[in-house]
């Protein structure tokens, strides 16, 4: 009997060895795997890629022409990212700076998610493969860049790393701006003292004030860009609202479970239910309340992944069907939508 159960323990120990062996080396050969298998895929037949070219080539020109309109101009068009390009341009050529665009914000973004928690490191992979996040290392590199910067900075133990990091997010891709005002104003609300659900309340609010005040006295956030010289003002002047509905819904009833579960979750997820607030106030005011919304999804998944095994079995069954519908949508279109034709 001794020897069956040394036998025993030792199989054990083996077993739960090789399961910590997988869980170590898992995130970093995903990872690996994620980012090679994007970089590889041709660089001319999506869309934006020429942009991107353009960037590479001429961000020298691009940030001179921003910087002779002042502070404000410069800092409101992403001078991190021009900066970037210049440094890569100047060793790469344009086919390699597009491939080490691609990959290595593809790399650090789902290496650091994966790695968050083994438990739940089968469902980041899943949610790293949805469209409205796969598109950052496919069509909108840009924000791909700042996504992988801002979230090195919001896992960092260090607090000067990651204060400078979320903010040199926003110097790559103006969004962050709105992802780091909407963390400062949760902050804010918490040292006032204001209840987990009344922050919410609070900021859900002030989000469609805001919205339609600059909307309806401002002429919209488009033209509230342009006063500050933004490139953004003329990007998004004629885009068309997407307002089907379907995100509205999903991301409303998401918000409802989230906002109505229990208190301790509503407190540690305020950020990911404010920035869900933002997107729902801001959906039917601005184009780029999605845009928006997709550079802090990833606090919204990881705050889902938190729920209670019931919600949160809820919640990772709706993100896969909408994933699954979303896709459904795209077949028939070259690349899934991601290409040109």
């Amino acid at each position: 009997m001794t020897a069956i159960y040394r036998h025993d323990t030792g199989d054990f120990r083996e077993y739960h060895q090789r399961l910590g062996m997988i869980r170590r080396w898992f995130p970093v050969t995903f990872a690996l795997l994620y980012a090679t298998f994007l970089t590889e895929l041709p660089l001319d037949l999506f869309k934006d890629r020429a942009n991107y070219f353009v960037y590479i080539s001429y961000s020298d020109q691009i940030l001179s022409r921003y910087t002779a309109g002042g502070l404000v101009s410069t800092v409101a068009n992403e001078p991190l990212w021009l900066l970037l390009n210049m440094l890569l341009a100047r060793f790469l050529s344009p086919e390699e700076a597009m491939r080490t665009i691609i990959f290595v914000p593809a790399f650090l973004v789902s290496w650091q998610l994966t790695k968050r928690d083994p438990r739940h490191a089968l469902w980041m992979v899943a949610f790293l493969l949805s469209p409205q996040v796969v598109k950052n290392h496919i069509i909108h590199l840009r924000q791909g860049v700042a996504l992988s910067v801002f979230v090195l900075g919001y896992f960092a133990e260090s607090k000067a790393a990651r204060y400078t990091l979320m903010a040199a997010a926003c110097l790559i891709h103006s969004s962050f701006f709105f992802i780091c005002i909407i963390g400062v104003a949760v902050w804010f609300l918490a040292i006032a003292r204001f209840s987990p659900r009344a922050q919410v309340a609070v900021l859900l609010v002030s989000f469609a004030t805001a919205g339609a005040f600059i909307e309806f006295f401002l002429g919209g956030l488009s033209a509230l860009a342009g006063e500050f010289g933004a490139r953004q003002a003329f990007t998004y002047a004629d885009a068309d609202l997407d307002i089907s509905g379907i995100g509205f819904v999903f991301w409303s009833l998401i918000f409802l479970l989230f906002a109505f579960s229990q208190e301790e979750f509503v407190a540690k997820s305020a950020f990911a239910i404010s920035i869900l607030a933002f997107y729902l106030a801001a959906y039917f005011f601005t184009p780029v309340a999605g845009r928006i919304f997709e550079s802090g999804m990833f606090l919204v998944f990881l705050a889902g992944l938190a729920l209670a095994p019931v919600q949160r079995l809820a919640f990772l069954s709706a993100f896969i069907l909408l994933a699954c519908v979303q896709y459904y949508l795209r077949l028939g279109e070259p690349w899934l939508g991601f290409g040109i034709w």
